[in-house]
């Protein structure tokens, strides 16, 4: 067997990003942490990277983010010659002049060579990095070129072209080896383009997204999931990989299936098991989008009993504007939290238009709940929420005298 780095660096790559599994990624950290401690530069390049969040490995994958050992590993990893280490912080803008002079190379192309050339080999993670050099285009700094020494900016344009179509045989080796991670740019080169340069091509990210899914990556299912129903409307062929995806470790994959099962279109409707479904990532996979499908469920009491105070628990937790309207009229109200009248108003009136922020309106200006009384008002805004039962009943609380003052 090959050996590209050292026997602990590869059995270490090998276990943080040729698999999914989260006890095998903690034992391949500590192997990395007591190398970097010996001076191995390769071992703190690497072990930077599970500092960096999740966008350098996988979801739910078992590290903390911690920037500041993250830069402190991956400036021990250059000075101590790692080649990978040079690569990662040209590409994340970090190669500063100061770092540069204390790595052990005349120049950045003689670390990329030095990665190329164990690329060659079959080191999948190497590949990944040569392809990130063609896709990102930090091949101009690796090569010192410049748009001068074209004839014009449409040859130049051609070159970078030509330099980021190298990336897909790279990302191509690394991903049908057995590296998922590979296969983001790959995707994102046919999903989203490069600009002016790189068209995107919907039914290559497609193909490429299946090939995923297939080889049993459980990222790479959920986005096939999530593509084939949020995007395609095929909910029949979403909803076995959304399973696969979160049985094998992919939370969010319990999302998809929870809306299909909202649905009802392919499957009969279960509104307790989307709520289920829901709540499996909302409280365990960080998942904003299922929390708030959860807080939604709980304040209208679909698939459970009503309960606002869990509602607010899950709505505290989504990252968009929608349902802004529920949680502002459990603090305007009280219900299910400590009563807060500011935050209340706050988030109804950054909330988008429903029945519901016009019935929490409607009850701030008809009860003066943190701005003055203006019955009349309020009840505009409660006729406005239609045939809300709430904003009903609340309705008939409030007359007009004959004199036109509203009164309750």
């Amino acid at each position: 067997m090959e050996v590209y780095f050292n026997e602990v660096v590869d059995k270490a790559i090998a276990d943080l990003y040729y698999c999914y599994d989260g006890d095998k990624a903690k034992k391949a950290a500590d192997a990395l942490f007591l190398a970097a401690k010996e001076g191995d530069g390769d071992a703190c390049y690497f072990l930077s990277r599970c500092f960096s969040g999740n966008c350098y490995s996988w979801e739910y994958h078992p590290f903390e983010e911690n920037e500041a050992a993250a830069y402190a590993m991956l400036c021990e990893g250059i000075s101590l010659g790692s080649a990978a280490a040079v690569l990662g912080a040209l590409r994340m803008d970090m190669l500063t002049p100061k770092l540069r002079e204390t790595m052990p190379f005349e120049s950045i192309k003689e670390a990329w060579n030095v990665i190329y050339e164990k690329a060659e080999k079959g080191c999948q993670f190497c590949q990944y990095l040569i392809g990130n050099t063609y896709y990102f285009l930090d091949i101009i700094e690796i090569e010192d070129r410049k748009e001068s020494e074209f004839a014009s900016r449409a040859a130049w344009n051609d070159w970078q072209r030509e330099e980021m179509e190298k990336s897909i045989p790279w990302f191509e080796k690394a991903f049908s080896g057995g590296m998922g991670l590979a296969g983001r740019n790959y995707c994102n080169y046919y999903g989203i383009g490069r600009g002016d340069l790189i068209p995107p091509v919907y039914e290559k990210k497609m193909e490429i997204l299946e090939k995923g899914a297939e080889r049993g990556y459980p990222d790479w299912m959920y986005a096939f999931a999530f593509e084939l129903y949020y995007k395609q409307d095929k909910a029949q062929d979403a909803l076995p990989w959304a399973l696969r995806a979160a049985q094998k470790g992919h939370l969010f994959g319990w999302h998809i299936v929870g809306d299909i099962y909202w649905d009802g279109k392919v499957v009969e409707r279960n509104l307790s098991y989307a709520l289920e479904c829901f709540e499996k990532t909302a409280s365990y996979g960080n998942d904003p989008y299922a929390c708030r499908q959860a807080g939604d469920m709980y304040f209208r009491g679909l698939g459970a009993t009503q309960d606002y105070a869990r509602a607010v628990q899950y709505l505290e937790q989504k990252e968009d504007a929608w349902d802004d309207d529920l949680l502002g009229i459990c603090y305007l109200l009280g219900y299910g939290c400590e009563q807060d009248l500011a935050r209340g108003r706050m988030l109804l009136e950054r909330s988008n238009e429903t029945k519901y922020k016009n019935y929490g309106l409607g009850m701030m200006y008809a009860e003066g709940l943190g701005v003055r009384e203006d019955i009349g008002k309020g009840v505009e805004y409660l006729k406005a929420a239609g045939e809300y039962e709430p904003a009903r009943e609340a309705l008939k609380r409030y007359k007009k005298s004959l004199f036109g003052v509203w009164r309750r």
